[in-house]
């Protein structure tokens, strides 16, 4: 099975600051584990930390962003995975 990552701009900090079912990950083992489940592939490498959501075990949304301070005015992408 071949898996596909794509990161697309989103909007802004403030934009996910308004959600409640979104989790802030900046410790550097997670947002290495986050990494490595989207294959540690260029598409994420650059994020210094992430927004989850986890549902049943797995990721349903992933946003990453550049370093670890959540400033409101950031620009973050949404990280997509697709596997054929």
């Amino acid at each position: 099975m071949k898996c596909y990552v794509n990161a697309q701009e989103k909007g802004t900090i403030l934009d996910l600051n308004k959600r409640d079912d979104l989790i802030l990950v900046t410790d550097s083992q997670d947002v290495s584990e986050i990494k490595n489940y989207f294959g540690d592939r260029a598409a994420v490498k650059e994020f210094d930390a992430f927004f989850v959501k986890v549902g049943e075990g797995d990721f349903v949304e992933v946003y990453g962003f550049h370093g670890i301070v959540p400033n409101l005015e950031k620009t973050v992408w949404q990280i997509e995975r697709t596997c054929k």
